[in-house]
């Protein structure tokens, strides 16, 4: 999704598809991005359009946070989604916010896994990856 996607107003932004919805949201197959704060925020809302005040999810690419994150999408998923390159993919993580603030997880075994051309999206499970579901945002001294 381009930065001025993003910054659109709500019902201009692009619409997500999740063919078999999220795990334990198994009808809820569209979602839209709302940016969370500012345009400097790395974070934003998955937004459910199929249930009236139904699901959200905060997200952030896991780039910022965790600059050595490279997982291997399953050739399920990347059939799924047809993705042909990595370069068609768009990675998104679902973070748990924590109170405090610091206290915040990231769950890098599901990212989210969205082609950028399509915006068709799935959430993968990686498996035996050796990521987490509750990864710190924040790393404690």
């Amino acid at each position: 999704m381009t930065a001025e996607a993003m910054e659109a107003d709500e019902t201009e932004l692009p619409e997500l598809h999740f063919a078999a919805g999220l795990p334990g949201f198994p009808d809820v197959r569209r979602f839209m991005l709302v940016r969370l704060g500012d345009e400097l925020s790395p974070f934003s809302v998955l937004r459910s359009l199929d249930v009236d005040a139904g699901p959200e999810f905060v997200v952030t690419h896991p780039g910022p946070f965790f600059p050595d994150y490279a997982p291997e999408i399953d050739d399920d998923t990347a059939g799924r989604l047809e993705l042909t390159s990595a370069d068609d993919a768009l990675l998104l993580v679902i973070v748990t916010v924590g109170d405090p603030v610091a206290a915040s997880t990231a769950n890098l075994l599901g990212p989210i896994v969205v082609n950028r051309h399509t915006l068709a999206a799935a959430q993968a499970v990686l498996g035996n990856s050796g990521y987490a579901t509750r990864e710190a945002l924040v790393p404690t001294p």
